[in-house]
């Protein structure tokens, strides 16, 4: 069979971009070919099977309106049907799938933006036209969400048929599964060591690529607001792509500027979750979460909040989700009491990751997308 996948930009560090990769190796190891369609492709290349189309952005046109002028091309090439099934890993209309991998934009910018501001800024309302276009009826776009949530609000905001949802499973890459003894706790030892931090200190890890999005802001907040009996053994990891200047700022008020350490964007997390003791995630958006899994499958406790899509298995695992509205004092509160449980909660967590299946998710997709 030949599939066409369409995903407006392609880099080797985002959970959709992983998502795709997975789901192309899954496709074309079953000897399907795969086609994407993208403005770019920034990383190794495809495997064998898969035939690239790029069709590049502007420099001098916004991101949204690059987004608009992609989804015009994207419907020109499903006018082409030299292909079987079509896959919109994108929030792009008119093909046989959508891979929801993020949170529903009509609920989420509700709460945030008025309807004046949803209506004639020209960014919003391009992103939720195109919203609009995928899961509204009358589209026959069958949506793949990853998250209970996402079905629940795509339904409440625009009255999507349930019919035309269906769940999928985790994604997680397999390699992030916790390494048999010794390894595990060599390399543990070997990035501590590296980085500075001591056996008796507490590595609290935050994986974040927005500030805002991810709650690392909160995170950094609710560190420096503990006890210093608490606070002065814990060191703070940072990965991913942020701000320097404006996180900087965020430790220096906390008083973290020189218990943090900054990795930048790595593919190498895996790493950092075993090297970590705790692993703070307090989103104020996440769809799904996919590091969260990654946490858990490492061995690594988790604290995050339940907007996340993946914070049943976190409350699953050690009940440490924090219930919506979020107050920064029960952040602060639950923190400070989990740190001195962290052996046990670790415990808990690989007895709970020794009975899940987080790989999953591209073989069940690939499996519906052959009967389709």
């Amino acid at each position: 069979m030949k599939f066409l996948l369409a995903i407006y930009k392609y880099n080797p560090f985002g959970g959709l971009q992983r998502d795709t990769l997975r789901l192309i190796r899954e496709l074309t190891g079953r000897g399907h070919e795969a086609v994407v369609f993208a403005t770019a492709w920034d990383g190794p290349q495809p495997p064998a099977g898969t035939k690239l189309e790029l069709v590049p952005a502007s420099k001098l046109r916004s991101n949204h309106a690059n987004m608009a002028k992609f989804a015009d091309a994207f419907r020109r090439r499903l006018g082409q049907r030299d292909f079987d099934v079509s896959v919109a890993m994108s929030r792009i209309p008119g093909a046989d799938f959508y891979f929801a991998a993020d949170v529903c934009m009509k609920t989420y910018w509700s709460n945030l933006h008025s309807a004046f501001a949803l209506r004639f800024n020209p960014r919003y309302a391009t992103y939720l036209k195109l919203e609009h276009a995928v899961v509204a009826p009358p589209s026959r776009t069958r949506i793949a969400c990853i998250a209970q949530a996402q079905m629940r609000d795509y339904a409440a905001a625009y009255g999507t048929e349930p019919d035309r949802m269906f769940l999928l499973p985790p994604g997680m890459d397999p390699a992030c599964r916790r390494l048999p003894e010794p390894e595990a706790e060599a390399i543990r030892a070997e990035i501590r060591k590296a980085n500075g931090a001591a056996s008796e200190d507490t590595v609290i890890l935050l994986v974040s690529n927005s500030i805002y999005n991810k709650g690392t802001d909160r995170a950094i907040t609710a560190i420096g607001a503990l006890p210093d009996e608490r606070k002065n053994n814990i060191r703070l990891w940072l990965v991913g792509k942020l701000p320097d200047n404006e996180i900087r700022k965020i430790l220096d008020d906390a008083g973290l500027a020189e218990q943090a350490v900054l990795f930048g964007q790595t593919d190498g997390v895996r790493d950092h979750m075993l090297g970590a003791d705790l692993f703070l995630h307090p989103a104020r958006n996440e769809s799904a979460g996919s590091a969260l899994i990654e946490a858990l499958a490492a061995g690594l406790p988790v604290l995050t909040t339940d907007i996340c899509g993946f914070a049943p298995f976190v409350q699953n695992a050690t009940g440490t989700v924090l219930e919506s509205p979020f107050e920064q004092d029960e952040l602060v509160k639950t923190l400070s009491d989990m740190l001195p449980r962290l052996d046990e909660l670790k415990r808990q967590t690989l007895a709970y990751a020794e009975k899940e299946d987080f790989c999953s998710r591209a073989r069940v997709f690939a499996d519906i997308l052959e009967k389709r």
